[in-house]
């Protein structure tokens, strides 16, 4: 089932606890097994956890996965989920094929083309290039940013977005939760301090490396952690703007009655200001 607009998501869970749930090794030590509110997550995170939780919006913005014309069969398993994906990213979906193929219901959004605008005429000078992308070729009614902030009142929208899970808290606000933990987001300087549930061995890694980004990325991650490598962390270059945006979030759920945690002690989202930490056995 194809869901045509952002109105769908709004207050659709109102009051209900959320816990946002990323791949950072915090994920260990918090009980998503039994939490009692709706869960979203992103990457292939809701294809390890398929046998032990139910991920409720299933949210991206990648083209490598899970791509829902290629990867329908893994996420057509993650029963009871809503698949949220990026179409800005992903240009060239055989819509077709998801028509037919993917049995869960999904939602593609927009978060580059603000004020409707291609990316070479952007509004927001923290996005602008100087020719027009594949992706212009279908701009969304809103972006996700815009749609939040309208829904909201607020002054001012968060960047395109560096990380998706700043795209997942987003979702939780739009959905109405009012109260909401964040989880394995670690936004690491180094790759040596950013690890993946799930992987039981080397071997267990490089067979699935594919799901998030290449065995040769993932061999790069194998070897800093093992050498403990000084290897800067994808997430390094972005960090600044990364923060930025989980801060303007974090205003907005304050001004609005939205408690909002963050559950991971070795994050770096901690090193925001009035953005509340809470120990991950309080979540339930």
């Amino acid at each position: 089932m194809k869901i045509e607009d952002f109105d769908y998501f709004y207050n659709k869970d109102v009051g209900k606890k959320c816990l946002i749930l990323g791949g950072g090794p915090s994920i260990s030590s918090i009980d998503y097994k039994n939490f009692d509110g709706i869960i979203v997550s992103m990457g292939d995170i809701p294809i390890r956890l398929q046998d032990k939780c139910n991920v409720d919006y299933w949210i991206t913005a990648n083209s490598i996965f899970p791509l829902p014309d290629v990867d329908y069969e893994k996420i057509n398993k993650v029963k009871n989920t809503t698949l949220l994906f990026a179409h800005t990213i992903c240009t060239k979906l055989n819509y077709n094929v998801i028509g037919e193929q993917l049995k869960v219901p999904w939602f593609e959004y927009d978060q580059r083309h603000f004020d409707g605008r291609t990316c070479d005429n952007q509004s927001d000078s923290r996005f602008y290039l100087t020719e027009k992308q594949e992706c212009c070729a279908k701009i969304g009614n809103v972006t996700i940013q815009e749609f939040l902030q309208r829904k909201y009142n607020a002054i001012g929208h968060y960047s395109s977005g560096a990380s998706v899970a700043i795209h997942a808290l987003s979702l939780a606000i739009i959905l109405g939760c009012k109260q909401i933990y964040i989880g394995g987001v670690e936004l690491p300087i180094y790759e040596k301090d950013y690890s993946y549930v799930g992987y039981s061995s080397i071997f267990d890694i490089l067979k699935r490396g594919n799901w998030d980004g290449g065995r040769k990325q993932t061999l790069k991650k194998f070897f800093s952690v093992l050498f403990n490598l000084k290897i800067k962390s994808v997430f390094y270059p972005d960090i600044p703007e990364i923060l930025s945006d989980f801060e303007y979030l974090n205003n907005l759920c304050a001004q609005n009655g939205i408690e909002l945690f963050n559950v991971s002690a070795e994050s770096n989202l901690n090193k925001i200001a009035r953005f509340k930490y809470s120990n991950p056995n309080k979540i339930n």
